[in-house]
């Protein structure tokens, strides 16, 4: 299985060590090597999750993808918070900063100009945002449009509560696969499990999850540092 949600926190975390990076390289330059290494791993991991088939652009979201033995490659179209958390790896730099570290500067602008196969995979490095920052996403502008019109719809994921680990579509339309004469689904369960699997409850099947609501709030701030107001 190749995994949206895995790759997602994959880049997630190499955006916050990056972060890290770059603070301390404020007092100690050697940290600007370390900076760049972080974010040469943002960008493989960012060419990776657009070039696996994760990406459903006629349903506008993301979705784990199974290697079949036949070499067929299959979305398994669960509407879960693993089409979500790609939107986590997301950070802003400010101009400020990059003036501050011209080694990272550098290398950076070396990727944007002469690796656009790596660059082209985040949104965005060419074009300055709100306050002229940059923008370390590996969903595009209309890909996040796409994601948040189905992660704001009552019907999905919004709940009064917050955003729900599984959509609500799920209780009248499970996802079911047939595989080797097995039959495996997906229900909506925002309460107690049907299985002890689980451990009587799941995050993963609906109830709202706290700690990954903290994220997309967080990640939605830092989309709108760089988008601004006008956004959607």
């Amino acid at each position: 299985i190749e995994q949206a949600d895995g790759t997602g926190w994959m880049a997630m975390y190499s955006l916050n060590l990056l972060a890290i990076a770059l603070e301390l390289a404020k007092e100690d330059p050697a940290y600007e090597d370390v900076a760049s290494k972080f974010w040469e791993h943002f960008l493989y991991i960012a060419h990776a999750i657009n070039h696996i088939d994760m990406w459903d652009s006629a349903d506008g979201f993301f979705y784990d993808v199974l290697h079949m033995p036949s070499g067929q490659h299959a979305p398994m179209k669960v509407r879960s918070m693993v089409g979500l958390i790609p939107l986590f790896a997301v950070e802003t730099l400010e101009p400020e900063l990059l003036e501050k570290l011209p080694g990272f500067k550098r290398r950076l602008e070396w990727f944007v100009e002469n690796r656009k196969d790596l660059t082209n995979n985040v949104a965005c490095m060419n074009t300055s945002g709100m306050g002229k920052r940059r923008l370390l996403s590996i969903v595009s502008a209309d890909q996040l449009r796409s994601v948040l019109r189905i992660m704001l719809d009552e019907t999905e994921f919004l709940s009064e509560f917050g955003i729900r680990a599984v959509s609500r579509r799920h209780r009248d339309q499970p996802f079911v696969w047939n595989i080797n004469g097995g039959e495996y689904r997906v229900d909506y369960e925002p309460g107690e499990s049907s299985t002890g699997l689980f451990g009587g409850n799941s995050n993963w099947r609906g109830p709202i999850w706290m700690p990954v609501n903290y994220l997309l709030i967080e990640s939605l701030q830092k989309f709108h540092h760089y988008f601004g107001d006008e956004f959607f």
